[in-house]
C-alpha cells in the first residue's frame, strides 16, 4: 500500500477520501432599497406588486392607494404580483443583532421582533459606564463590576430600605430588586433642591405605555413626628437615556435625619403590587 493509500486509510477508515462539508455561502447585497417598497420605504412582504415595466415594486398597501399609474414611471400601468421577489424576500432570513439570540428571522419581520425580542439590552445607569445587555446580565454586571448586591423581594408585602444622607454630598448607591417572577427594578436617588427625589422603576428592554407594578413609599420619624407617604405606578424603562426626570416621585426633605455626624440614615418602606 503506497503512502497516499495509507494516509487516506487512516483520514476516511476505508481507504476513501473524506469528504469535506462545503463552507455556508456568503452572500451580501450592496443596495437593500430593493427590499423594501418604492413609496413607503418599508421592507417588502408578501403580497408584491410590480409595474408594467418589471423594474418598480411596491408593496399591498400602496398598490391599494395608488391609481393605476407607476410613480416613478409616471405612465399608465397595470401592477401584477412579483412571484420571483416574493420568493427571494421569502427566504432571506437576517439575524438578530441583539446578544445571547440565536434566532433568524425574516427580513421584513426584523424589526417586529427586535420589539419583543428578550434579548434586547437594558442600559446600566451608573456614570461613565457604557455597558448594556439583557436584564439578567445586566444584574451580573451590577454585582461584579459596581458591587451592587440585589436583594429579593416578594410583592404585596411591605420591606424597607435605608437611605443614607452624607455630609459630603455623596449620593447614595442605588438600590437593586428583584421580584418573586424575576422583574428587575431599581431604587434610584439624586439630589433636588429640597431634598433627596427617589425614583423606582421597573428595568426591561421593551418600554410599554402601561406600568404592570405600583408602588407605595413611605417615611416617618418618631423624633419630629413627620411622616409622609405616596403611591404611583412604576415607569418601565431600559435606562438608555438614564432616568426618565419625570419619575422621581419621592422626596425625602434635607431636614429629615436628626442628629449630626458623617451620615444619617432614613428607613423608607416600601410595597410593590402587580397590576
Amino acid at each position: 500500500m503506497g503512502k497516499r493509500q495509507e494516509r487516506e486509510k487512516d483520514e476516511g477508515g476505508d481507504g476513501k477520501r473524506r469528504k469535506v462539508a462545503a463552507a455556508a455561502p456568503v452572500f451580501t447585497m450592496d443596495d437593500l432599497d430593493i427590499l423594501h417598497c418604492a413609496v413607503c420605504c418599508d421592507p417588502l412582504r408578501p403580497p408584491i406588486s410590480q409595474c408594467s415595466t418589471g423594474r418598480h415594486t411596491i408593496c399591498s398597501s400602496c398598490q391599494d392607494k395608488l391609481p393605476g399609474k407607476c410613480c416613478y414611471c409616471c405612465e399608465t400601468t397595470v401592477y401584477s404580483r412579483c412571484r420571483g421577489i416574493e420568493n427571494m424576500i421569502e427566504s432571506l432570513k437576517v439575524a438578530c443583532p441583539n446578544n445571547g439570540c440565536t434566532a433568524r428571522i425574516k427580513y421584513y419581520q426584523k424589526e417586529e421582533h427586535e420589539e419583543v425580542c428578550p434579548q434586547a439590552p437594558c442600559f446600566c445607569p451608573i456614570a461613565d459606564c457604557s455597558f448594556s445587555g439583557p436584564t439578567a446580565t445586566l444584574l451580573e454586571h451590577f454585582s461584579s463590576k459596581h458591587k451592587l448586591d440585589s436583594t429579593k423581594v416578594s410583592y404585596n408585602k411591605g420591606f424597607g430600605i435605608l437611605i443614607s444622607f452624607n455630609v459630603n454630598g455623596d449620593l447614595p448607591e442605588p438600590t437593586i430588586l428583584v421580584g418573586e417572577d424575576g422583574y428587575l427594578f431599581i431604587v434610584y436617588m439624586k439630589t433636588e433642591s429640597l431634598g433627596l427625589g427617589i425614583a423606582v422603576c421597573c428595568v426591561q428592554p421593551h418600554i410599554t405605555t402601561g406600568s404592570k407594578f405600583k408602588c407605595n413609599l413611605s417615611l416617618s420619624s418618631a423624633e419630629t413626628g413627620y411622616s409622609q407617604a405616596t403611591e404611583f405606578h412604576t415607569r418601565n424603562t431600559n435606562l438608555y437615556d438614564g432616568f426618565p426626570d419625570d419619575c422621581f416621585l419621592f422626596l425625602v426633605p434635607k431636614a429629615m435625619p436628626p442628629g449630626a455626624g458623617t451620615s444619617d440614615t432614613v428607613l423608607v418602606s416600601m410595597e410593590l403590587t402587580p397590576q
